[in-house]
């Protein structure tokens, strides 16, 4: 309720007789015609009635105010909720953001990875391949160092053999133990 109100004044019998008019359109009344209190009674009917809207008028500003005042509590609720969610909104998507680059971030040094493990495979695979290259050109050398030395060592067999007569089995078996030595030598 307001403060600055003002009160409504209702009207009185004198005002409403001050506002009548004794005569209908300027015409003055006939004699013996009733006054205009025809209904002394209804003067106080009418006070009643206008007090009752007067009552009603401020039980509707009343309302309309408590109205407002609710209409204006929850526009203010719904500014609230608004700004909370756009403070959320603004959170999440600095969040997601955040994420994005984190995983470029590991995808690339996910991709630096997978390119750094096919290089060092591939020289795995060519050192594989180089340290066979390597063995077997060990064995063939060892082979033909071996060869050499048996050639060397049974040179001067075979002499002694041709000069001291040797019997053909002597030879076979002494060929046989050879070519064990060989075997044994290229198992190596």
């Amino acid at each position: 309720m307001w403060k600055d109100e003002t009160p409504l004044s209702t009207p009185t019998a004198r005002d409403s007789l001050d506002k009548l008019s004794l005569t209908g359109h300027g015409q003055p009344l006939p004699p013996g015609f009733p006054s205009p209190f025809l209904f002394p009674d209804g003067l106080s009917s009418i006070e009643t009635l206008l007090t009752n809207i007067q009552g009603l008028l401020k039980v509707a500003i009343d309302n309309a105010r408590a109205q407002e005042k609710q209409v204006q509590l929850e526009k203010t609720e719904l500014k609230m909720d608004f700004l909370r969610e756009r403070e959320l909104r603004e959170t999440l998507e600095k969040q997601l953001a955040m994420e994005q680059k984190n995983r470029a971030i590991v995808q690339k040094r996910l991709k630096k990875e997978k390119k750094a493990k096919r290089k060092l495979q591939e020289a795995l695979e060519f050192e594989t391949k180089r340290r066979e290259q390597a063995e077997q050109t060990l064995k063939q050398a060892a082979s033909a160092d071996s060869l050499r030395v048996l050639n060397d060592s049974l040179t001067p067999e075979i002499e002694a053999d041709r000069s001291g007569g040797r019997t053909d089995a002597e030879r076979t078996i002494q060929g046989r133990n050879l070519q064990k030595a060989i075997n044994l030598d290229l198992a190596l």
